[in-house]
């Protein structure tokens, strides 16, 4: 019988097992006896609806006709007189949690011994000619716990040659010069292959009747532990399975999970992801909006709706807050579990953190917009620079003569010049480069100098922490226009005053760093990947021309710069310059 959904089958209205545990699928067959008559039935419950196919309903039948065999034969045993008792110890050895694999074995044996009144018994391990002993009632002159002999100097061997129970009532030498009066042995089989026998044995000529039940029981004993055995097997290979596939999931970058889309719960994440966002697989079990709120506010509803509607291997990047407030930018490769009615029930998933390559793809970008505008540049300084110099020159004709304004004019005309010059550096940004060994502590301080009295207008402080002082390979005028620059937006970023922090050291023992932090407003986040870039700044009336240049000088060097900032609590910019 199957019932697909028992809600919807009147038979299953007032039935106790739908009212009270919701049991909404049922598939049985009957067991029947050897004269037909019904002894009970195997069933397939589950509190949710489904379908079974004919495939599985054989499986069913097949296995209901195996546990009808199972019942006939222990029906058998105890027909043939198997005691009440040996049943019951079986059952409470065999059932017994508290017990090691090893503690059952040494209590089956000695259950064995008792009921075929033999003195000794073990059970062995067969590969190839060697019989090594697993285990046996007690230690002795014949057979010791781990001990290997040779198969032929026992009677196990006539138990691999015939794969059956093998009872002997007649004296047999062992490898030790002792005799065997009585052996009755079994196979044991794991996985259809012969593993090993249980045997009992005694060295006291006296008779015993072995029958038929005791051999079946014997069987039984064997049976348990070959499948006790299997269980085993799997169970190793399983652990075995499961710290490869740990070893591999937690030995590389990119982050393994699992999420279960009914239970909304997170089965698996391997500790890559830790690296990668700062948390833990069981932090968002713990707190069910974790994960929403660690997506990028900007990408939140384009991720989720991504996450939430898989039904095909999908590739897709966004963002996500780490716990130190940075933001890092995530690659997801996911692919759909589906159940067995072909619904989407998990989706399986590689998470790689890809924020490198986003910055690199950033400076490629930055690097293409600034060779542009540089040669744009670079035309229009050209033709400024031409009459701009003629006009300098006549006015330098003669120095004797004295008109209005001469002094103020040669002054904004130099002005002109330097920052046509500055341009030029978009442009051509090896030109006129003239790298020298100069102390970056010396040029810093020069530009500290040039802004002492904007500084002390608007009540700002300079906090100098050096961690290292030497010389680099660098052009003198153009670090000193990087550092200005940096200075001049941290002084206008704080007008109410307050403090700059620079701080210059040794990193990886290849770059020296300077870092400027400044306590002003701060940059917003999604702001901070458009510095540098051109006719971009964060100042109302700013071109953004001191940053660009700035890059591009940085640039020049083979250097680096960073920003990171806080909106109301500043901004910290780092220069990473060669040593060499």
């Amino acid at each position: 019988m199957v019932i697909e959904d028992a809600l919807e089958d009147h038979r299953f209205k007032h039935n106790q097992l739908v009212k009270e545990h919701q049991i909404r699928f049922y598939a049985g067959v009957p067991i029947m006896t050897k004269q037909n008559n019904i002894l009970g039935s195997l069933c397939i419950i589950d509190e949710k609806p489904r379908s079974i196919s004919e495939d599985e309903l054989n499986k069913l039948i097949d296995l209901s006709y195996w546990v009808k065999a199972e019942i006939e034969l222990r029906s058998d045993i105890i027909e043939r007189t198997m005691s009440e008792q040996s049943i019951r110890c079986l059952y409470e050895i065999t059932s017994n949690k508290e017990l090691s694999f090893e503690q059952k074995l040494k209590k089956l044996l000695s259950l064995g011994c008792e009921r075929f009144q033999l003195s000794d018994g073990n059970v062995s391990r067969i590969m190839g000619d060697n019989y090594e002993v697993i285990q046996t009632t007690h230690s002795t002159e014949m057979v010791n716990v781990g001990e290997v002999i040779s198969l032929e100097q026992t009677c196990a061997w006539m138990v691999k040659e015939r794969l059956t129970p093998v009872h002997i009532s007649q004296s047999v030498p062992l490898h030790n010069q002792s005799m065997i009066r009585e052996y009755v042995g079994a196979p044991i089989f794991v996985h259809e292959q012969f593993y090993g026998t249980f045997c009992f044995y005694d060295d006291h000529q006296q008779f015993r009747a072995i029958s038929n039940s005791d051999i079946e029981f014997l069987q039984l004993m064997a049976q348990w532990v070959g499948n006790e055995l299997e269980r085993r097997i799997a169970k190793k290979k399983l652990k075995e399975t499961q710290e490869r596939f740990e070893q591999i999931a937690n030995n590389i970058k990119e982050a393994f999970w699992i999420f279960d889309i009914q239970e909304k719960q997170l089965l698996y994440m391997s500790s890559a992801w830790q690296e990668i966002s700062g948390r833990t697989g069981e932090e968002y079990n713990l707190d069910d909006t974790l994960w929403e709120r660690s997506i990028h506010p900007d990408d939140r509803e384009y991720t989720l709706e991504r996450f939430m509607n898989i039904h095909e291997r999908v590739e897709f990047d966004y963002r996500l807050t780490h716990t130190d407030g940075t933001i890092r930018w995530v690659r997801n490769q996911i692919v759909p579990i589906y159940n067995q009615k072909g619904h989407v029930y998990r989706i399986a998933g590689v998470a790689e953190d890809i924020t490198e390559k986003k910055q690199n793809q950033d400076i490629m970008r930055k690097s293409d917009k600034l060779t542009a505008v540089g040669q744009l540049a670079a035309s229009i300084a050209h033709e400024i620079r031409n009459p701009l110099t003629s006009i300098k020159g006549f006015m330098q004709l003669k120095d004797g003569y004295s008109y209005p304004y001469k002094e103020l004019i040669l002054t904004e005309l130099l002005q002109m010049e330097e920052f046509v010059n500055e341009i030029l550096i978009l442009a051509n940004s090896h030109l006129g480069t003239k790298r020298e060994q100069n102390n970056i502590i010396d040029l810093l301080q020069e530009v500290l100098r040039t802004n002492e009295e904007l500084s002390r207008m608007l009540n700002i402080t300079f906090c100098i922490k050096c961690h290292a002082s030497q010389s680099i390979p660098c052009d003198l005028n153009q670090v000193k226009l990087v550092f200005q620059n940096l200075i001049s937006n941290a002084i206008e970023s704080m007008p109410k005053g307050g403090m700059i922090h620079i701080e210059i050291g040794i990193e990886d023992e290849q770059y020296l760093y300077i870092a400027v932090a400044d306590e002003g407003v701060g940059i917003s986040q999604e702001r901070i990947p458009t510095l540098g870039e051109p006719f971009y700044s964060n100042k109302e009336k700013g071109s953004g021309l001191g940053l660009m240049i700035s890059y591009r000088i940085i640039q020049n060097h083979k250097g680096k710069i960073f920003f990171t900032s806080e909106l109301g609590k500043g901004t910290t910019v780092k220069i990473l310059l060669p040593l060499e």
